[in-house]
């Protein structure tokens, strides 16, 4: 059990599973014996809205987050706006997918260059990993993946305080049946990309047909 506590925090768009991805490292720190408080900091579960979930692992009973230790970035804008609760210590995993939020349409702003994005985030946090979440959901064949996608690379990069198989657990108890085989896809797909990081160049966009999850 670690005696150190560790905050983590989900940043993206309402749509990508992260309620559900909070929920999941909930449950399997649970199943490893680790104390953990889970909480939605800010968004709606609507699509297209910002969300941002909270998983602090370790001793303590209060949700309050100022700063993280690891951000989970779903989104790279998203993950940009979380700057004020980044430091040089915190580890930075970000989905290099651009979800165009309806207020930059709104407003006629053009969606920033994804390489200024992460300069802007390096800025800050001094580790920084970009995974290719565009190309894992075309094999998967399923944008609804996103989330279990992201929670392999996570478990992979050893951000966790618990291993592979635990995780897996809690994500079977909680996807539906008829999710199951392309969670299984997506999620060994999200555990090998760390092999294969750092996609800066394809600045693929994640429409938001499919997205239809907190």
């Amino acid at each position: 059990m670690s005696e150190k506590r560790v905050s983590m925090l989900l940043v993206g768009v309402g749509g990508q599973g992260l309620l559900t991805s909070a929920r999941i490292l909930g449950d399997a720190a649970h199943a490893a014996g680790q104390p953990v408080v889970v909480g939605q900091l800010h968004g709606m579960s609507q699509r297209g809205g910002s969300v941002e979930c909270s998983v602090l692992f370790g001793p303590g009973q209060s949700s309050y987050l100022s700063r993280a230790d690891v951000v989970v970035g779903f989104e790279p804008l998203e993950t940009l706006r979380a700057l004020p609760r980044m430091r040089q210590e915190t580890k930075v995993l970000v989905n290099s997918g651009q979800f165009v939020l309806p207020t930059l349409v709104r407003d006629k702003k053009p969606y920033p260059p994804l390489t200024s994005i992460l300069a802007d985030i390096r800025e800050v946090a001094k580790e920084v990993v970009v995974i290719d979440g565009p190309s894992a959901l075309t094999k998967v064949g399923s944008l609804r993946t996103i989330n279990i996608f992201m929670l392999g690379a996570l478990v992979s990069r050893g951000l966790l305080p618990f291993d592979r198989a635990i995780l897996w657990t809690a994500v079977e108890r909680r996807c539906s049946p008829g999710l199951l085989e392309a969670n299984r896809t997506a999620f060994a797909l999200g555990c090998s990309s760390i092999n294969n990081s750092e996609p800066e160049s394809k600045g693929c966009r994640v429409p938001s047909q499919g997205l239809d999850r907190a």
